[in-house]
């Protein structure tokens, strides 16, 4: 049992490293943001949307992410003109103006690279999002998560077996639960 458990640990801890690193990496950037280049590159075009679509902002969506748009529909705004339509993909924001008259739609694109990408990753999840990577991404977290709980697990298991390392273990586990409870405490009441 020692010896698959001990595999178990291993491969849970291997599945579960690049996650825990990426998310290590955007809560650095986070926590410190003049590190990091966080400037966006920002883009325009347009485009014109054919008149066998109708005026309902989610087929003009729909229609726009057949010509290349991709994300999540986050927001619709309407005005006289016609509508304001916000999609959203991790990195990448578009602001779409679009024109009833003219049926063209002014598309404000708002790139943040790498960084901006893994900040946007590190807010992400659920499987309610309306676009279908994102949806993915909130599997991978959900699998990372029960990764993470089985790894702490089996590792606090090996510990226990390991009778010559108990009293140390014992010391490193009450500093850890110290600062998380202190870290807690002081992010809730701050």
């Amino acid at each position: 049992m020692y010896k698959v458990l001990r595999n178990t640990h291993l491969f849970l801890g291997i599945a579960a490293f690049l996650f825990v690193t990426m998310y290590g990496l955007s809560s650095v950037q986070m926590a410190h943001q003049t590190w990091f280049s966080m400037k966006s590159e920002v883009a325009e075009t347009r485009l014109t949307v054919s008149p066998e679509t109708s005026e309902d902002p989610r087929a003009i969506t729909a229609e726009l992410r057949r010509a290349g748009l991709r994300g999540e529909l986050r927001d619709v705004e309407t005005n006289a003109a016609g509508y304001r339509i916000y999609i959203q993909r991790p990195g990448t924001f578009y602001r779409i103006d679009y024109t009833r008259a003219t049926r063209e739609a002014k598309v404000r694109i708002q790139t943040t690279g790498f960084m901006g990408m893994l900040n946007r990753i590190h807010h992400i999840g659920g499987t309610w999002h309306d676009y279908w990577l994102i949806n993915v991404w909130g599997i991978f977290v959900a699998l990372v998560s029960v990764t993470l709980i089985l790894l702490g697990a089996t590792g606090i298991y090996l510990w226990f077996k390991t009778h010559g390392e108990r009293a140390i273990g014992v010391v490193l586990l009450a500093i850890n639960l110290g600062i998380c409870v202190t870290l807690l405490v002081l992010v809730r009441t701050a």
